[in-house]
């Protein structure tokens, strides 16, 4: 992330409540809009093999703390910034936005019981 993008995102955060924050991280943060097309079972599968190949960001905080510093000024706005970028990545058949790939990883840790690095891509 560049030092701009860093600081107005910090500004946008610093302008909201702390309850928004904290509902952010908690509910949109964990759902991907994929959910409805696909379903929990296979978003909480391509969320396990995420995080199993990126093995940096198998932690929630982790994942929490990306995803929000990376909204620019909405998830889905954030999502289709990556198609346009090619911040891409291939996951069981699924090209998938960085974004929407550390959201479904996120969904896999607080869904259920979390499998753990059990698959590969």
């Amino acid at each position: 992330m560049h030092r701009r993008d860093f600081l107005q995102t910090l500004g946008a955060f610093a302008l909201l409540p702390i309850d928004a924050v904290r509902a952010l991280d908690s509910h949109s943060l964990a759902r991907p809009q994929l959910l409805a097309l696909l379903g929990p079972e296979a978003v909480r599968e391509l969320g396990i093999r995420y995080r199993a190949a990126t093995p940096g960001e198998d932690d929630r905080d982790v994942l929490r703390s990306t995803l929000a510093a990376g909204l620019r000024p909405s998830i889905a706005a954030t999502v289709q910034r990556d198609f346009e970028m090619g911040r891409t990545v291939l996951v069981r058949g699924w090209i998938l936005s960085v974004t929407e790939a550390r959201q479904c990883a996120l969904f896999s840790l607080t869904s259920g019981v979390a499998g753990r690095g059990r698959h590969a891509y």
